[in-house]
């Protein structure tokens, strides 16, 4: 099959397409496990850190590495204790830091993967198990977000922020959006009440109050937000740091919480999420596709930063 491959930790350009073995799935020894014709892929934030050998001590040492956390696409094959999936069924996955997505096949563990409903085409499934998911856990799991609240996104109009503006809208809240000047079309066109360009204002010294703030690229910290927080609000961001971990730990005693969310696929959550699709009430922004081979120009574009929604990659 072939796949997009790094032989060694490095830039983008040490993303190639070659030739490589197709995995299989033993129905005996892989008992968990389905293999997925894949159609399309997401390309995350995380899939560049990776890469760069960011997130090497979590990984196996072992090379060629084939990136690429989630995908869309048909199942092939189960394994013996697969009983909610068969082949022929469309499927979304997360593949975890692992990855595996960038390639014409990759296995999945059945826990980690959601049906797409027929009206979500695959390009649009792709873009979601990591960003859609991490913007839900962020707003419920972690920010108990509800009708009525006021929360303000932090790179609204990114990959996790552009499903965020619309979960919170879903959710019945008031929104504040996080963006350039150039990205404010976009996030007022996704249900943002309120637009802060970020090269004006310093949203850390405004004057509202929010239920929630929710930082989806990781550049504030609680200690500066807080005074934006209601007297019981929460900050939440997707980038933890030494210092956020103190503060989430100092904060178990006060009103006011610090939280910082590591994604982890639910089935369940996938489920709700591909069904707001399918209904038509979320919308999965793309800026653009790619093909295979133009992989590295991918990891490139989205490394120079200000990526409108997702990029994904079709095979």
């Amino acid at each position: 099959m072939k796949a997009a491959i790094i032989d060694q930790y490095g830039e983008s350009y040490e993303l190639h397409v070659r030739e490589v073995p197709t995995p299989t799935v033993d129905r005996i020894n892989d008992p968990h496990k389905v293999l997925i014709r894949v159609q399309a892929a997401g390309i995350n934030p995380m899939d560049t850190k990776v890469r760069k050998g960011d997130m090497k001590l979590l990984l196996s040492g072992h090379f060629p590495k084939i990136l690429g956390g989630e995908c869309a696409g048909i199942i092939e094959a189960v394994g013996l204790m697969v009983k909610d999936f068969q082949p022929g069924d469309r499927v979304v996955a997360s593949l975890g830091p692992e990855g595996g997505g960038y390639a014409e096949y990759a296995v999945a563990k059945d826990t980690h993967i959601a049906r797409l409903p027929d009206p979500v085409i695959f390009v649009s499934g792709a873009a979601m198990p990591i960003a859609a998911g991490t913007a839900l856990q962020a707003l419920l799991g972690k920010g108990h977000l509800k009708a009525g609240d006021r929360v303000l996104i932090n790179g609204a109009t990114g990959g996790v922020g552009t499903f965020a503006i619309q979960l919170a809208k879903i959710l019945g809240a008031h929104v504040t959006a996080v963006c350039s000047a150039e990205g404010a079309p976009l996030a007022r066109q996704l249900g943002a009440d309120v637009i802060v360009d970020y090269n004006r204002a310093d949203f850390t010294k405004g004057l509202e109050e929010y239920n929630l703030v929710f930082d989806a690229i990781g550049k504030s910290s609680f200690d500066e937000c807080r005074e934006i927080l209601t007297d019981d609000g929460s900050y939440v961001t997707t980038i933890p740091s030494a210092k956020q971990l103190v503060e989430q730990v100092l904060t178990i005693f006060t009103r006011q919480k610090a939280e910082s969310l590591v994604f982890s696929f639910k089935p369940e959550d996938m489920n709700w999420l591909l069904k707001q699709v399918a209904d038509g009430r979320l919308l999965p922004v793309i800026e653009r596709t790619y093909r295979l081979d133009e992989l590295a120009q991918a990891h490139a574009h989205m490394e120079a930063g200000h990526v409108k929604g997702k990029l994904v990659v079709e095979l």
